[in-house]
């Protein structure tokens, strides 16, 4: 039986296009999207490739650099023969857009792909299905949330950088004090929107009053500029614009030092990570293929992440790196306490 909201959706595309449909009898369209989310039986992965492949097709909205992903879905697609209709934008753009799309009654996107918080405000709003799979057994259990309705697919990474040019061995800091060194005055580059970070960073000073004095001592005596977006400030710690940024992506670090660029992570602390991962519209008009995208990402995926840098939640597939110290950004408490740090980070650093 056709779930009512899924068939009105499909309805009203077919009379806006002025196309006659015939849907056809099988699995995938016999099928509401919570029950193909909620088949676990021995024949899971046979049912969703034979419902993909008649499915056909699938929409990925994603916040994962346009380079990168494309890896995935090239795999993917030379796999299972399902091509990928592909939206890139920022984090906010993504939730921004799904929310907008599908309130509105435009369902065209199937899996989003994108950070913890913004995957968990999706699941606030209703906009994502809860699936069940046993993949979900392997992954880092901080990245499968209790309603299962995202699952993270990576760790976002976060760390500090330097231009191995500007900045000497003997002169690289080695603890968040040196930072206040006058000879690094205007020459800290900060990510201009990074609550979530300051909040998880500060955990790691003995106490929030320590951490926050830090930063506001930071900000007087050496004025730190802001500059929006991570790739930015990584662009910007090799081009020599910056000699030190606080805010860029790990695996960004290594791709840009891989081709040759003069940059490396810098150490002051434990690394912060900002969980990355994917959940599947509930109102997907390709339930298979949507559920299989987000397997394969789990699965296969994880090794092709793992190749562009990135670090891989399944700890079967990849095993996390050794030695590595990580604090992870909470999603749920991080989207509860978002205006407190927004104008906390704003008080200390504008």
């Amino acid at each position: 039986m056709i779930n009512p909201k899924f068939h009105e959706g499909i309805t009203r595309r077919v009379l806006a296009l002025g196309l006659v449909v015939v849907l056809a009898a099988g699995p995938a369209l016999a099928q509401s999207v919570a029950e193909v989310a909620a088949y676990d039986g021995p024949d899971r992965m046979e049912r969703l490739v034979a419902g993909a492949k008649k499915e056909g097709t699938l929409t990925l909205y994603t916040a994962t650099p346009v380079d990168d992903v494309n890896q995935v879905i090239a795999a993917f697609t030379a796999k299972y023969g399902i091509p990928v209709t592909l939206w890139r934008g920022s984090s906010e753009d993504v939730l921004r857009r799904a929310v907008t799309e599908i309130k509105g009654g435009r369902h065209d996107v199937d899996v989003i792909e994108t950070n913890g918080p913004e995957l968990e405000a999706l699941h606030r709003e209703n906009i994502l299905q809860a699936v069940d799979s046993p993949v979900f057994s392997e992954i880092f259990p901080d990245a499968v949330p209790d309603h299962r309705e995202w699952v993270g697919s990576r760790l976002n990474v976060i760390t500090a950088s330097y231009n191995t040019e500007l900045v000497s061995e003997a002169d690289v800091p080695k603890r968040w004090d040196d930072l206040l060194d006058p000879r690094w005055g205007g020459k800290i580059g900060i990510e201009s929107e990074a609550y979530d970070w300051l909040a998880t960073v500060i955990q790691s000073f003995p106490s929030r009053e320590e951490g926050l004095a830090f930063f506001r001592k930071l900000a007087e005596t050496n004025r730190p500029p802001l500059h929006k977006g991570h790739p930015q400030l990584a662009n910007m710690t090799a081009s020599g614009e910056l000699p030190i940024m606080l805010q860029v992506y790990l695996y960004r670090v290594h791709q840009m030092e891989q081709d040759g660029a003069p940059i490396k992570a810098l150490s002051l602390g434990p690394a912060i990570a900002r969980i990355n991962g994917l959940g599947v519209a509930r109102t997907t008009a390709h339930p298979n293929a949507a559920i299989l995208y987000q397997q394969f990402t789990l699965t296969e995926g994880q090794k092709i992440l793992a190749s562009r840098h990135f670090t891989p939640t399944n700890t079967k597939e990849v095993p996390f790196p050794a030695g590595m110290e990580v604090k992870v950004i909470e999603p749920t408490g991080m989207l509860d306490a978002l205006t407190e740090w927004r104008e906390t980070f704003e008080t200390t650093f504008q």
